[in-house]
């Protein structure tokens, strides 16, 4: 079959739409559109917990309506819309996205007759359709290219895009293109109405949220929303509680992460509302940045005496953190991540 560019650019829409769900899963261990664990819980006066699965988001209702968090996927928030109108009674005014990837910022359209949806300034590029068809493949994926073709073909694919092949694989020529990368960005994702920068405050019904930039994290357009009154953050992919991080920091930045982190810690909160998994205090992500830092640490290290990934991997472990979630599983990955990123 074969498929001009515009069909082409539609089908990897679909397909990342498929992907994210297999990608997805892997963090929250359910499905993406439909059913599911769903529930809303209170953290705090007017400030409510929305969950989808092994996705969380987060809610602020007053007297004028609701600013909230990711969408999630469409399924999530269709339910959500419904569960805040029927509870509550007012409508969504503001729905601030965390960052641009799809299994966190999809469905947002589902709000679009009464919100305003709100991005960093970065997400745009993100999610935008590819003008070139023509693109080469970006920094990070080209150094996979071991053939130097000026495409990823699937045996060497790593980590999440590995995973994740078969659905980006638009085309299905067995190779990923960087057209077919950058047209796969949007998924479900609404373009937001308004941007920011560095920060920005939104007020509503007599109360207050910020929107703080600190950097690139596990994204380079990562919002951390800050609810002063309730003193808690919710940080999404880039902080979670007594969890290693995600796998092997696919499109993730380091040292730039240990940086956001410690400007989060900044802020004046008692209660962190991370996107995957409990509810924890200052404590714990002061607990996540210093495992980033030992792992970055004993990975340069290794770099710099030019050990192997899999020597690191033989030789590196944190008996403090052992008992955390996914210690076995991802500590290998989060030390393939570290070395990749550190390598460049």
């Amino acid at each position: 079959m074969s498929l001009t560019k515009n069909t082409l650019y539609s089908v990897a829409i679909i397909a990342l739409s498929m992907s994210f769900i297999g990608s997805a899963n892997a963090q929250r261990g359910g499905g993406g559109g439909g059913g599911g664990t769903r529930a809303i819980t209170q953290i705090e006066g007017d400030l409510y917990r929305f969950q989808n699965n092994q996705h969380f988001s987060i809610f602020l209702v007053t007297s004028d309506g609701v600013i909230m968090g990711d969408p999630i996927n469409r399924g999530a928030a269709e339910w959500l819309k419904e569960e805040i109108a029927t509870r509550f009674g007012v409508p969504v005014k503001y729905v601030v996205y965390s960052h641009h990837h799809a299994d966190h910022a999809s469905g947002g359209a589902v709000f679009a007759d009464t919100a305003t949806l709100i991005g960093h300034e970065n997400m745009l590029a993100q999610i935008a359709p590819p003008a070139d068809p023509d693109a080469a493949l970006p920094p990070r994926l080209a150094a996979l290219d071991a053939n130097e073709n000026g495409t990823v073909e699937l045996d060497e694919a790593q980590g999440q895009l590995a995973n994740r092949f078969r659905g980006l694989d638009a085309n299905r020529d067995g190779s990923l293109s960087g057209f077919e990368l950058a047209a796969a960005r949007g998924g479900d994702v609404l373009r937001p109405d308004e941007t920011y920068t560095d920060s920005m405050t939104l007020e509503l019904g007599g109360q207050t949220v910020e929107l703080h930039y600190f950097g690139k994290s596990h994204s380079d357009n990562m919002t951390i929303m800050y609810f002063p009154a309730e003193k808690t953050v919710f940080t999404v992919d880039f902080i979670t509680v007594n969890r290693l991080p995600f796998r092997d920091f696919a499109e993730g930045y380091l040292p730039d992460l240990i940086e956001a982190i410690r400007q989060t810690e900044a802020l004046d909160f008692d209660v962190v509302a991370p996107g995957h998994g409990v509810l924890g205090n200052r404590q714990d992500v002061v607990a996540h940045r210093q495992y980033i830092e030992a792992l970055v640490d004993q990975v340069s290290q290794g770099i710099a005496d030019g050990k192997s990934v899999a020597d690191l991997q033989g030789e590196i472990s944190f008996d403090q953190y052992s008992s955390w979630a996914q210690y076995d599983q991802w500590l290998p990955l989060n030390i393939a991540g570290a070395y990749r990123i550190l390598s460049e």
